[in-house]
């Protein structure tokens, strides 16, 4: 420690006694030695502009001088005419009209052109003064420092009889903000924002009843039920329209959350998974239409831009690039980069909101009240953790799983619309299972039903069931088939690109796109969807063949009312007597 307390004295001393100097942008006088850096030869140094009110004040070197039927004119050249376009060239103007003109410049006029001059030595760090002296030189003005002043810094008047046109910068070009295309930038995201604010706010008190009824539900719930928690199997006479006598309920719902109306589920094959019921309205579908309506424009906003780097715009812009940001590279490139970065932003939140959009734009409901079940499970991840695991890979592992419970990643959501049976029963399917509901607990859960466990209970089945307790049995259970859904060309397609790696891949197709590399991005965008049609194509044809295999019906004997029939095996239900042959 001692030894480094020297090294810091002598690091602070030199931090106060050293002195610096820029090394970029402005030329440096003097080399790192301190020595003036040497003189150079500039040659081919272009000159500008002398600007007089009366060309006679032209040096005699620089006085017009046109053919009969010629005049000279604004634009310091001679024309059989001196049209409004030609007089509008006036380099003494230095592209300035109108209010922006300064009122000392608008009688001046320019005298001939001086020709390139070579500067022996010329100083980098002051160049503007060697180059007016190289030029007053080339034109046999004597004394300029007097007689010769500069545009906008001294104007003709007293001993100043001409000025240099070394026009200033002209003013970076920006926007008004009531151009056309942001005024459709405005209130096209301005109504989606009341959209969503309104739904909002009315949600929010549509829900409060829900919420109240819950929170009423659950305190009652809890009193009636207090004696057997977390069990809900029925009572013998307790449902007569249901006939549940001897027909057991597996699992179940029995604990309501007094937070957002979810319903926690006891069945062994969904633990610690909630319930949540929905229905929809007008508005919040017209919210969700509107959404997906402004991302493609947002899409197809970024389009315009492209088509506007390359002068590509219909129209009286057609051919002009850069016209929306008034001929600005600069400015146009601002604002591709900002309007590119939202488009991602959106697109982005877009993707991690995916799980609880469409429902967000649902009124929340009790799931025995709603249109739809959202089933909410964890998802439980298997990690292998090494024995000496590192402190860095210990902290990207609790990142990632803060990370995961940040963005509602440790979750699978499934949203299943409630259906009814031809008796009315409600229900919802669910990984193949039928939760059907009972009408007086307000509870989901499938069925099972008791066949015995002895060989007197078996045997006194022998003789099948009957056609009735058949279609009661089937309601409940459901037809013993699954069903693999396999979607359309274009919804597989649609599947595929709302994937997180497509998104990505298509905004930075825009940055090549407008960044003059189109070539390449005509190329990426080949290549993307021809992997993107081989694995459509690929993932169809599996799901074509999986539900081959397991949409399998066909016929058996089946002995039901003491009868033997040849019966689909979709219509099988548990206690049915079925012959096995060989």
């Amino acid at each position: 420690m001692f030894g480094l307390l020297p090294r810091v004295v002598a690091v602070l001393a030199l931090l106060v006694t050293a002195s610096a100097f820029q090394l970029w942008h402005d030329v440096n006088r003097y080399d790192a030695h301190g020595n003036e850096c040497l003189y150079r030869e500039k040659s081919d140094v272009v000159c500008s502009r002398l600007c007089v009110t009366d060309l006679s004040s032209c040096p005699t070197s620089l006085q017009p001088s046109c053919p009969d039927n010629q005049s000279f004119c604004a634009d310091g050249e001679c024309h059989d005419e001196c049209t409004d376009d030609i007089q509008a060239q006036n380099p003494c103007h230095c592209s300035r009209s109108g209010n922006k003109l300064p009122s000392e410049a608008q009688n001046l006029v320019p005298c001939l052109t001086i020709p390139s001059v070579t500067i022996q030595q010329f100083h980098a760090w002051n160049s503007e003064e060697d180059i007016r002296i190289a030029c007053g030189a080339e034109a046999n003005i004597t004394d300029q420092s007097k007689t010769v002043g500069v545009w906008d810094k001294s104007w003709i008047g007293g001993d100043i009889e001409a000025v240099w046109a070394e026009c200033p910068a002209a003013p970076t070009p920006n926007y008004k903000y009531n151009e056309s295309y942001w005024i459709a930038a405005y209130a096209v995201n301005g109504a989606l924002a009341l959209l969503i604010l309104v739904w909002s706010v009315y949600k929010g008190f549509a829900e409060q009843s829900v919420r109240a009824a819950t929170l009423n539900k659950t305190s009652g719930a809890d009193n009636k039920h207090s004696d057997s928690p977390g069990s809900a199997v029925y009572d013998q006479n307790r449902d007569k329209g249901y006939n549940l006598s001897e027909k057991p309920l597996v699992g179940g719902v029995t604990k309501t959350t007094s937070e957002n109306g979810s319903v926690d589920s006891t069945d062994p094959a969904m633990p610690n998974s909630c319930l949540h019921g929905y229905r929809n309205k007008l508005l919040g579908t017209a919210c969700i239409w509107a959404i997906t309506l402004v991302t493609l424009l947002w899409i197809c906003f970024l389009g315009v831009w492209t088509a506007d780097y390359y002068g590509s715009l219909p129209g009286k812009y057609n051919g002009k690039s850069y016209s929306l940001a008034y001929g600005s590279d600069n400015l146009e490139l601002a604002t591709f980069l900002i309007l590119w970065g939202i488009s991602f932003i959106i697109l982005i939140v877009l993707y991690v909101l995916k799980p609880h959009l469409r429902n967000y734009f649902r009124l929340l409901a009790l799931p025995s009240k709603g249109k739809y079940v959202c089933v909410v499970r964890p998802l439980h991840e298997v990690k292998v953790i090494e024995e000496n695991t590192n402190r860095l890979q210990h902290y990207i592992n609790v990142f990632t799983g803060w990370l995961q419970v940040s963005l509602s990643r440790d979750k699978e959501y499934t949203t299943c619309p409630i259906e009814k049976t031809s008796e009315g029963r409600i229900y919802f399917t669910y990984q193949c299972t039928r939760y059907v509901l009972d009408e007086q607990t307000q509870q989901y859960a499938p069925y099972e039903f008791d066949l015995g466990t002895i060989h007197r209970r078996l045997i006194q089945q022998a003789d099948g069931l009957s056609g009735a307790e058949v279609a009661y049995r089937l309601e409940l259970v459901g037809p013993n088939f699954i069903e693999v859904k396999v979607p359309s060309i274009p919804a597989a397609f649609a599947r595929e690109f709302v994937s997180f790696f497509y998104l990505y891949q298509l905004i930075f197709l825009w940055a090549f796109y407008f960044y003059a590399y189109w070539q390449v991005g005509l190329v990426d965008t080949g290549v993307i969807l021809l992997s993107a049609t081989i694995k459509v194509v690929l993932r169809v044809q599996s799901e074509r063949r999986l539900k081959q295999m397991a949409e399998q019906e066909e016929t058996t004997p089946v002995k039901r009312d003491g009868e033997w029939s040849n019966v689909s095996t979709r219509d099988l239900v548990p206690g049915d007597v079925i012959e096995v042959t060989t």
